[in-house]
């Protein structure tokens, strides 16, 4: 009985200490003014809170709303607000949801944004506070971090040192997603997509750079390197923005105490070979099948022959179908699968160089008019390898047919060569001055 008491209370204790604990990693903070100076603001109001930059808050941050008087438990949050304004010392935050009015006085309870090296935290949280400026307050961004180099484009332990104090200060940040391996293939080094010299980027490989992210889905991309002059450290980030202006930031330090760092190469220059890339336009034709009554009425009866469920749904009852067209369409080019291919329209998409399996498949769809009324149970399929090495004027045309007992798939590889236009110049007309004839005559 002792012995279950003894370790009830160590239980206990330690509750106490890991929650006192996580407490000391939070700060507890002032709302020291609202919206247009009301006395009470609820959902949809803004409040101001007096911390800002000073304790690591950025643009989106979620935060919880306690009453002046209560004590920190999970009971008594009031509301949440989410950061829209940073300053040095102080915030706005707009209230996303409340339960009870909100005042001056009140408090919000926020982690404190925790580092390893101060040096290079000043150029880290400017880029953190630049990477999300441009997006909505709630907006998910994906990040991909690549790698920090020195002037020599070798990867060294500082190199890796900064990179990742880069990734553990944006992990702590929940509206991030952050990636370290999905660009990591295509990727060149920093200096192939910015001037050392200069605070502007290389259009041309920037563009190229882009397309890869909106294939991969990633929103922004953060590189950099560092340059030594004399006992000087030069740090420069690179922010690679898919949607947005394109950043660099740039900190002074001193190596005196990264000397060890700077001279251990982890992974010493080695020439990038590139990926190279084609643009190959797709075109998706269907052809749906209009079955007369006769023909209905066979299907029917072939089907309900087949599948018990289409008999109750059809034979049995006053269901009718008019149409048969492709559905569930999947196109994919190896693993990776083309969702925004539309009927009838040209669809451009940059591939790697190199062999590839294209595939189409579908599935035919019994409609009444617009209303989908049943699927055959059959998968039309069709699959084709070709070697994509020829960026110009090639078409991959893919046509789907629904004809009942006839349906089939079909991929072909073309070239379409466009002719310039024929300038057509006005032809004059000659016209034979005839003499004149005189019709009367006195």
């Amino acid at each position: 009985m002792k012995k279950s008491i003894f370790l009830l209370v160590l239980v206990i204790v330690m509750i106490i200490f890991y929650g006192s604990k996580s407490l000391c990693e939070t700060e507890r903070v002032t709302i020291i003014g609202t919206e247009d100076d009301k006395l009470y603001v609820a959902q949809g109001g803004n409040i101001v809170i007096n911390a800002g930059k000073n304790i690591g808050i950025i643009k989106g941050d979620l935060i919880s709303i306690y009453k002046k008087d209560d004590r920190l438990t999970l009971v008594d949050e009031i509301g949440k607000c989410v950061i829209i304004k940073v300053e040095n010392n102080k915030s706005t935050c707009q209230i996303i949801k409340s339960k009870i009015e909100v005042g001056k006085g009140d408090y919000v309870f926020l982690k404190k944004l925790e580092y390893s090296d101060p040096h290079f935290y000043p150029a880290i949280y400017a880029t953190l506070n630049e990477l999300v400026e441009p997006y909505k307050n709630h907006e998910k961004i994906k990040v991909y971090v690549h790698n920090i180099y020195d002037e020599k484009n070798n990867i060294t332990e500082l190199s890796e040192m900064i990179r990742e104090e880069i990734l553990n200060i944006f992990k702590k940040k929940e509206r991030l997603a952050i990636d370290t391996m999905v660009l990591s293939e295509y990727m060149n080094f920093q200096d192939h997509y910015f001037y050392s010299d200069i605070d502007r980027s290389k259009q041309e490989n920037i563009s190229n750079l882009k397309d890869k992210m909106k294939q991969f889905n990633i929103n922004a991309v953060i590189t950099g390197y560092y340059t030594i002059k004399n006992d000087n450290l030069i740090l420069k980030l690179f922010l690679i923005d898919r949607d947005w202006e394109d950043k660099s930031i740039k900190i002074f330090t001193t190596t005196k105490d990264y000397s060890n760092k700077i001279a251990r190469i982890i992974k010493p220059y080695k020439p990038f070979k590139e990926k190279e890339f084609v643009d190959y336009k797709f075109v998706l034709n269907i052809k749906d099948y209009l079955p007369d009554s006769d023909e209905q009425r066979e299907i029917i009866r072939l089907e309900s022959e087949k599948e018990l469920n289409f008999r109750y749904k059809f034979a049995n009852s006053k269901l009718k179908f008019n149409r048969i067209s492709p559905s569930d369409i999947n196109v994919k080019i190896n693993d990776d699968l083309i969702r925004d291919i539309q009927r009838g329209e040209e669809y451009e998409k940059k591939l790697e160089k190199g062999k590839k399996r294209i595939l189409v498949s579908f599935i035919p769809v019994l409609y009444d008019n617009d209303i989908e009324m049943f699927s055959l149970k059959k998968e039309i399929k069709k699959e084709i390898l070709v070697d994509l090495n020829d960026e110009k004027d090639i078409y991959i045309e893919i046509f789907l047919d629904s004809t009942y007992g006839k349906e089939f798939a079909d991929i072909k590889v073309v070239r379409k060569k466009f002719d310039e236009k024929i300038r057509l110049r006005p032809v004059k007309t000659v016209i034979e001055r005839q003499p004149t004839i005189e019709l009367y005559r006195d």
